[in-house]
Parts: structure tokens; C-alpha cells; sequence
């Protein structure tokens, strides 16, 4: 097996990154597709603060890139039907992590899922330019505020530079204020428009329960806006690489080989 990464980018922070990985992965599972997300945002974590997970020892990718631990130990089985890989919350955590580590980790990851969804920190970084570089796509968080699309469109900019291009946006918070339609922003960012998110009370409920709002409220209008953009990915073999066969009973992917050899095999121990 050879998963596809899909990067979740967005230069602002607070546009709703890792509230779209997290979704995306319990959105993208439901055919049964073998999801991971990985936590890149090695500064500000905080996926572990809306995830019920339980962490093993507390082994983190912060440990994972400090070289103390494989990533399968690092891997945890999170509500909505998708493995997670959080970083640690502890400053010093991220001040031992080595990006130069991520590929292999990245790698070993590839080799058992079909899709490894990156959850990408703030701004413009080499922990941030690094992860999104080793994607074969990435998708574009923004909301519709003026300057969340200004940053927006730089971070296309960047993803380009760092030959993982932008296939499409996610506008999250949709329709609030006096903003323009989804449409015209994406539109404005020359950029595919895979969905967008309405503001919904269901998100920040979601999160104090420690799930996913694909999981804590599926027929919410948050739920079923991430189900949409999971659709579009699923029309998009550029980006997933992998459809669903309607004559088969459901998704088809790989035999789950382990990872062996070289880096990702030292990695994946």
C-alpha cells in the first residue's frame, strides 16, 4: 500500500485547520477507507484537546522526532473511526523534535493507511514548509474574513513553491457576517472550491465531547458540510488517488503491507 497524503493548510491560525483535518478524516472513513491523521502543528498542539484520546505512556510525534519512539507507538484510535498521531503540548517536546525525521515517519505511515491527512501549524515555517512538501496535495483552510483570504492566498504561494499545490479550498464559518459567497472567494484564489462549512454550534459542542462532529452530530449542517468536501476529495483521484467501486460494495484499497527497510522501517518499529 502506498496512501496518499493530503496537507491541511492555512497561514492564519484559528481558520478551523485542525477542526477540518480531524472531520476530514472521520468524513473520509466512513467508506472504509484507513485514515491517519498526523498532528504537524509541533508548537501549538491541541489536537488531543478535542480528541477523547487516552495516550499510552504519553508518547507523542514530538517523541516520534526526537527519535524516542516508533510511530506506531505514537498511533492511537480516535472517535470517528480514523488513527491519530498528536503532538505533545509540552514546549520542550517541540524544542527535541527534528523535521528531518518526519519523512521516514511519513513514510511508515503510507504504508499502512490510504490516506494520511497532515495537519499543518501557522504560518510560514520550516515545520511547516517541511510536512507540506512531502504531501501529494493540499487543501486550503480559510475562513471568509478579508484577511484570513489575503493569508490564504499566500499560502497557496508557499504550497506551490514547496511542490505540494493547492487543489482546492475549504471556507470554514461560511455565510457569517457580511461576507461574499464561497463561490466568489474561491474564485478569487483561482482555487476549487471542495466545500464550505456553515458556523455551526455543533463544532464547539463536538469538541468539549471529544469527537469529531462527523461523529458527535452527523446529521449537523458542520457534519454534513465535511461529508460534502470528503465527496469532492473522492472525485478527485489528483488528490486521493482511490475511488469508491459502486460495483464492488464499498471501498477497495491495499493489502496493508507493513513499512520494511530504510527510514520508514527504522521509524515504523
Amino acid at each position: 500500500m502506498d496512501g496518499r497524503v493530503l496537507a491541511v493548510v492555512g497561514a492564519k491560525g484559528g481558520v478551523g485547520k485542525t477542526t477540518t483535518s480531524l472531520n476530514l478524516a472521520a468524513a473520509l472513513a466512513e467508506d472504509g477507507r484507513a485514515v491517519a491523521v498526523v498532528e504537524a502543528d509541533l508548537a501549538m498542539a491541541n489536537a488531543v484537546d478535542f480528541l477523547d484520546v487516552e495516550l499510552a505512556d504519553g508518547r507523542t510525534f514530538h517523541d516520534v522526532l526526537a527519535g524516542a519512539t516508533g510511530v506506531v507507538e505514537a498511533t492511537y484510535p480516535a472517535p470517528g473511526g480514523f488513527d491519530v498521531v498528536p503532538s505533545g503540548t509540552e514546549l520542550d517536546g517541540f524544542v527535541n523534535a527534528d523535521v528531518d525525521r518526519f519523512p521516514g515517519a511519513l513514510d511508515a505511515l503510507k504504508a499502512r493507511y490510504d490516506v494520511v491527512v497532515v495537519d499543518t501549524g501557522a504560518g510560514v515555517s520550516r515545520e511547516t514548509v517541511v510536512p507540506m512538501g512531502l504531501a501529494d496535495a493540499s487543501v486550503l483552510v480559510s475562513t471568509p474574513r478579508v484577511a484570513s483570504v489575503r493569508d490564504a492566498d499566500k499560502t497557496m504561494t508557499v504550497a506551490e513553491r514547496a511542490d505540494a499545490p493547492v487543489g482546492g479550498v475549504v471556507l470554514t464559518k461560511s455565510g457569517t457576517g457580511r461576507s461574499p459567497p464561497a463561490k466568489r472567494i474561491a474564485t478569487f484564489l483561482d482555487a476549487p472550491l471542495l466545500g464550505h462549512i456553515p458556523h455551526d454550534e455543533t463544532i464547539p459542542e463536538s469538541q468539549d465531547a471529544g469527537q469529531p462532529a462527523v461523529a458527535y452530530a452527523p446529521d449537523s449542517e458542520a457534519a454534513n458540510g465535511y461529508r460534502a468536501v470528503a465527496d469532492s476529495l473522492r472525485r478527485r483521484p489528483d488528490m486521493l488517488g482511490m475511488t469508491v467501486e459502486e460495483d464492488s460494495g464499498g471501498f477497495r484499497f491495499g493489502s496493508g503491507a507493513s513499512a520494511d527497510g530504510g527510514t520508514a522501517g527504522d521509524v515504523f518499529r
